[in-house]
């Protein structure tokens, strides 16, 4: 499979040395990526246990912070994929593991949010509260799904007050079972408008996650595969990662064409199945890369595909370099007959 590439970001994105060297790690974001709900997404549980059977290093990177990482691991094993707690990375930990590295054991942190972030954090050796006369050090703050009118006001106090204000995520919506809900995001953004101050965010897309799952798997050239461009792919690429948007969840090829240099994909991947195929690639130097077909052009400000490669990895990412490249030419681009999804 051929890296996408862009002209504000290079091709290959490893550093000189690991040029070559097969991916050692894959991250992957979930809903979306490996299940939706109760359910796997088709290829997904074939797509990891093929990184199993190949001693690859897998981890699951999570911005939600309500559930533990022993329950996230639980619900993946339940679809055919043996996870252990130790391949779950919440943004939960991280932000404990980032406070605890500041303030030191048995600190004291005013808690917004529920067991997972409790949790995460007493793991650490933190001390949590949930009122402000303890006089904690900072403000952790992940969903809390029942918080209260009184503990929005007593968060607003804390912050104006100037206690440091950390949180788990920026999602600001979450799918819900009749409509799109409020996510921890949407929390922080009234909190932000009430103080005028901005918390520091661990979860995705910052690159504090990215580098934390990695590190625990001892990667040197990671590969983060998501749904979302604005969070899976963003955080790869901001952590200096290679990153792949898998087809199955929010955004497609057509938002792909439309983002920023700091949004683009590395790779395209219609499901999980097709795993093995880059996995396989991902040994090449990128100066040994086949290039995709020459079966795309772009003809008065359109993207034309040949319709006999629609269905074609290597013809839609070389579409989408072509494209790029225009558009950071200064160009406009319309996605023309380029598919919005693609089958393996």
């Amino acid at each position: 499979m051929t890296p996408v590439a862009n002209a504000a970001a290079p091709v290959d994105r490893r550093a000189p040395e690991q040029s070559g060297a097969p991916i050692d790690c894959v991250l992957f974001d979930l809903d979306g990526v490996v299940y939706h709900g109760p359910e796997p997404i088709s290829g997904a549980v074939e797509g990891i246990n093929f990184l199993h059977d190949q001693s690859i290093p897998v981890s699951y990177v999570t911005n939600n912070a309500t559930r533990t990482a022993e329950v996230v691991a639980d619900h993946i094993s339940t679809l055919g994929i043996s996870t252990t707690t130790a391949e779950v990375t919440t943004s939960a930990q991280v932000l404990a593991g980032k406070l605890a590295a500041k303030f030191g054991t048995g600190a004291l942190i005013y808690l917004v949010g529920t067991t997972g972030l409790a949790t995460a954090l007493e793991s650490e050796g933190l001390r949590v509260t949930r009122t402000l006369d303890d006089g904690p050090v900072a403000i952790a703050q992940g969903l809390d799904p029942e918080i209260s009118y009184q503990r929005i006001v007593a968060a607003c106090e804390a912050i104006t007050a100037g206690i440091e204000w950390w949180a788990t995520n920026p999602d600001y919506s979450m799918v819900g079972p009749k409509s799109r809900v409020p996510g921890n995001g949407a929390f922080i953004d009234m909190l932000s408008k009430l103080t005028g101050a901005q918390p520091t965010v661990v979860g995705k897309p910052s690159p504090h996650m990215m580098e934390f799952a990695a590190h625990r798997c001892g990667a040197q050239r990671p590969l983060m595969v998501g749904d979302r461009l604005d969070t899976d792919i963003e955080g790869g690429n901001s952590a200096g990662f290679e990153t792949a948007l898998v087809l199955t969840g929010v955004h497609d090829i057509h938002d792909a064409l439309h983002a920023n240099s700091e949004l683009r994909p590395t790779y395209i991947l219609p499901s999980l199945r097709s795993l093995p195929r880059l996995i396989a690639g991902s040994a090449q130097p990128a100066s040994d890369a086949t290039p995709g077909p020459a079966a795309c052009q772009i003809v008065d400000g359109e993207l034309r595909v040949d319709e006999s490669a629609q269905d074609s990895v290597s013809t839609v990412e070389s579409a989408l370099r072509l494209a790029w490249e225009a558009m950071d030419r200064g160009e406009d681009v319309a996605p023309g007959n380029l598919p919005r999804r693609i089958h393996d």
